[in-house]
Order: C-alpha cells, then structure tokens, then sequence
C-alpha cells in the first residue's frame, strides 16, 4: 500500500511539473501573439521626441534632436537603428475636391524608406511629375471613418478605395502656390504622420528656407528601432534625456516583460518539481534494487547483464513518463482552446498548442530513460562491484 502511495505521490508531482513547464511554453508563444514578438517590429520601434518644458516651449533648438543628440543615441546599447524626421518648413493644405467636400492645413514628415512599414521601394516611393505618394497613418484613416465621416455624414473609405482616391496638395513655397495630387499608397501601423519622399521635402525645405543648407540640422522627432522596448535600462535611459515615446507602446512592452518574469519563474519551480521527482525516480530505483539485492545477484551470477537489468527498471518507469505527458499536454491544449475562444484572446490566439509541444512525448522520456539508466548503471557497478 505505501509502494503505491508513493508512486502516486512521484506521478502527480511529474504532473504538476509537466503542466508548470509546458504551460509556461504556452503561454510565452501567447504573450507574443497578444503583445508582439521580437520577428514582429511593433513593439520595437519607438518614435522618440523630447519632453515640453518651460524652459524649452517654442525654441526648435531646445526641443529638437540635433546632430549631437541623434549620435548620442546610437551609441546606446539598447539603439539598432535612428531614422530622423524631416518636416515642412512650408505652408501645405490639402482639398478632397467635388468627391469629398472637405479642406485642410497639412504637416508633412520625411523619413528614411528604410524604416516605413510598408512595402515600397525608394524607386516606388517617388514624386512623378505632379503626383507625390503618400503614407499615412492607419490610424488617421480610421479616425475619418469612425469620426469625421460619420459626424460630417461624409462616405466611409475602405483601405482599397483610400488608394484609388487623390487629392489636391497645395504647397505655397517662396510665395508662389502649386497643386499636385496626392496619391495614398499605402498605410502605417508603425509611423503616426503623414509621409512623402524624403528627397522631394528636402528639396521642398531648401526652396523656402536657402539658409537650412548651412545651418546645423534640427529634428523635431526621431524614429528608433531598439533591441527591446520594455528594457528597463532604454526607459532609465530616455528618463534621463527627458525623451518621450507612445506610453501605449512602452505600457504594452512593460506589461510583456513583466508577464515574461513571472512565466520564467513559474518554470523554473517547474524544472525544479521535475528534477526532484527524477530524484525520486533514482532513489526509489535504488530501493527496488535494495529490495531484490539476492534475486539480483543470482540473476548476475547466471550471466544477465546489469545494464540490461537497469535498463528494463527504466524502461517502464519512461512509459509512465510519456503517459503523464501525454495527460499534461491534453489538460493544456483543452486550456487552450477555451482560451482562445474567450474574449481575452481578442481572435490573436491559436485554438491549438504548440505542435512542437508534442514531440515532449517522446523527447523528454527518451532523456530520461538514458539519464537515469546511466546512472542507477555507475551506482551498481560501484556499490555492488558487479
């Protein structure tokens, strides 16, 4: 009755082991679906711009990144990459015409196609004749559709239609106006800002303003890809220049890192449970071996072979194994179907584990049936001097 006992006490906790470890894996894989991962870039590219103080309003100097700043920030550790924003010194409006009565003032941004999320090369991604290619926000043509065109009674756009549509761009640059047609072509989950090519706003900037050329550069933002945007050491670090990014961005990151800490803990107690169960798994093979140390005896006197002996013992021991893993991965792959189909997954979650979950199966038993027969092995050989 207390060999059973025991048996039952060293398989539920192999279980809660299996579950602590395997769920842990789960769950990392479901954070980065729900937060973002490190192969998706939303969560590492962070818009920098400096904090408005009374001691900087209204002076660009002062709230700009300069060249001194922009190498400053490539230095740091956590920095891959630093793209500065180049913005109109022009007046720019724009007009939807007799399709959308609508008018407003612009403000254009430039930046390297090297940091735009959206598909286009530096060939695509060019002024024609009097038709300039534009990126905006997704969010910008979100807030049209759910607030401005609702309110307005104006027509919904969809993103394809978006692209099919122009609209006069009026530029005003040494007093003179031009009008061209603006052209979406693509949207950014990335950038919140309305983007041209670079080169033609540069272009732009040194008709209305010929002095820039030999002035030092000034940049009103700055777009930065980093290594990890919830690093504790990059916020200290923006802390301390007085540098601002989207707080959603840094709250979601800050969030996923959080959740990763305790993730890692949680399966850390679970390696912890599964190495003192195989500690078990030892002693109680040892004690088996104590039990039957006559019957072993004379089965080695008779020519069976210790490591055969050793190895049938582990053996069933690692049929037992794969039994309670594959109850674990059951409990949790039904966790996570339920999950996904909770609103909590908002549609981001697979119904479905990890396929290389499975293969734990056979991987983990296959380990420890070597582990622990090498082992019980060396200790027989050596207290018994077969």
């Amino acid at each position: 009755m207390k060999k059973i006992f025991n048996s039952v006490i060293l398989y539920a906790g192999l279980f809660i082991a299996f579950i602590l470890v395997l769920s842990c894996l789960q769950l990392y894989e479901n954070a980065n679906r729900l937060f973002g991962n490190k192969s998706s870039d939303s969560n590492y590219w962070l818009t920098f711009s400096k904090k408005i103080t009374p001691d900087n309003i209204g002076r660009r100097e002062l709230l700009g990144f300069n060249e001194k700043d922009i190498a400053g920030l490539k230095k740091w550790q956590e920095v891959e990459s630093v793209y500065p924003f180049s913005a109109n010194e022009f007046k720019a409006s724009a007009n939807g015409g007799d399709f959308i009565p609508f008018y407003t003032d612009l403000y254009f941004e430039g930046v390297d196609i090297k940091a735009i999320d959206v598909p286009l090369t530096e060939e695509e991604f060019q002024v024609r004749g009097d038709e300039i290619p534009i990126i905006i926000s997704r969010e910008y043509l979100n807030l049209y559709n759910y607030g401005f065109a609702l309110n307005q009674g104006l027509p919904q756009i969809s993103e394809d239609f978006a692209k099919k549509i122009e609209v006069n761009i009026n530029i005003v640059v040494n007093k003179q106006n031009k009008t061209y047609r603006g052209k979406m072509v693509g949207l950014s989950d990335r950038i919140h800002s309305v983007l041209i090519p670079k080169k033609f706003l540069d272009s732009l900037n040194l008709a209305e303003k010929p002095q820039l050329a030999n002035q030092p550069k000034i940049f009103n933002r700055v777009l930065v890809q980093v290594q990890d945007s919830g690093d504790e050491s990059l916020i200290s670090k923006m802390k301390e220049h007085n540098y601002e990014s989207n707080q959603e961005s840094l709250r979601s990151a800050k969030i996923k890192s959080k959740l990763f800490l305790v993730l890692n803990l949680i399966a850390l107690l679970g390696i912890f449970i599964f190495a003192l169960c195989l500690y078990i798994i030892v002693s109680f093979i040892k004690i088996q071996f104590l039990e039957k140390q006559e019957e072993v005896s004379i089965k080695n006197s008779l020519g069976y072979s210790p490591k055969k002996m050793v190895g049938d013992i582990s053996r069933r021991f690692c049929i037992n194994l794969m039994i309670v893993l594959a109850v674990s991965l059951a409990v949790i792959a039904g966790g996570q179907y339920f999950l996904a189909q909770s609103g909590v997954s908002n549609g981001l979650l697979s119904m479905y584990i990890n396929p290389l979950l499975w293969a734990a199966i056979i991987i983990i038993p296959v380990l420890v049936y070597f582990f622990v027969k090498e082992l019980i092995y060396r200790w027989l050989i050596r207290s018994w001097k077969i």
